[in-house]
C-alpha cells in the first residue's frame, strides 16, 4: 500500500502493548484495539462514539425575484437546506413564503411544459412560487 493513497482511508492510532507478544496494539476508527501479529483484541476499551454532523445545517441563500410583476421587483426570499426526514444523505430545499414568511413545501410536478430547472412550492396558506435553477444546479431566482 502506498503511504498517500489507501493509508489515508483508515486512520490508525497507536494504542497500548499486546499482552501476548508485546507488540503495539493499533486502534482503527470505530473498532477495538487489536494486534496485527497475533489477532488479540482488547474488548475492555470503549470505542469513542462518532458524532454525526449534518453538512447542510446552516446553508442559507437569498434569492431575488426574476419575474415580470412590478410590485415584486427587488424582493428576496430566504432559501435554506434542511436534512431530509427519511433519507440519511439527502437534503431538502425549504424556501420561505414571500407573503407570510412560513416554510414552503415542494409540490409534485404536474401538467405540461415543466422543465427540470423549475420546482414549485406552496405554503399552508396556498401561496405558490416557482424556484428556477441553472443547468449546474444553482438557484437562479423565483417567480
Amino acid at each position: 500500500m502506498s503511504r498517500d493513497g489507501a493509508d489515508k482511508a483508515v486512520k490508525i492510532l497507536r494504542y497500548d502493548v499486546c499482552p501476548r507478544d508485546g507488540t503495539r496494539l493499533r486502534l482503527q476508527a470505530g473498532e477495538y484495539p487489536n494486534c496485527v501479529h497475533c489477532g488479540y483484541e482488547d474488548y475492555t476499551h470503549d470505542p469513542p462514539k462518532r458524532k454525526r454532523r449534518n453538512a447542510v445545517v446552516g446553508l442559507v441563500a437569498q434569492l431575488r425575484y426574476i419575474g415580470f410583476a412590478a410590485g415584486l421587483e427587488g424582493q428576496t426570499i430566504t432559501v435554506r437546506l434542511r436534512r431530509h426526514p427519511r433519507a440519511a444523505a439527502a437534503a431538502v430545499t425549504v424556501p420561505s413564503c414571500p407573503w407570510c414568511r412560513q416554510d414552503m413545501k415542494a409540490v409534485p410536478k404536474s401538467g405540461y411544459g415543466k422543465n427540470d430547472g423549475e420546482r414549485t412550492y406552496k405554503c399552508r396558506k396556498r401561496h405558490r412560487i416557482i424556484l428556477y435553477s441553472s443547468s449546474n444546479g444553482e438557484w437562479r431566482g423565483w417567480t
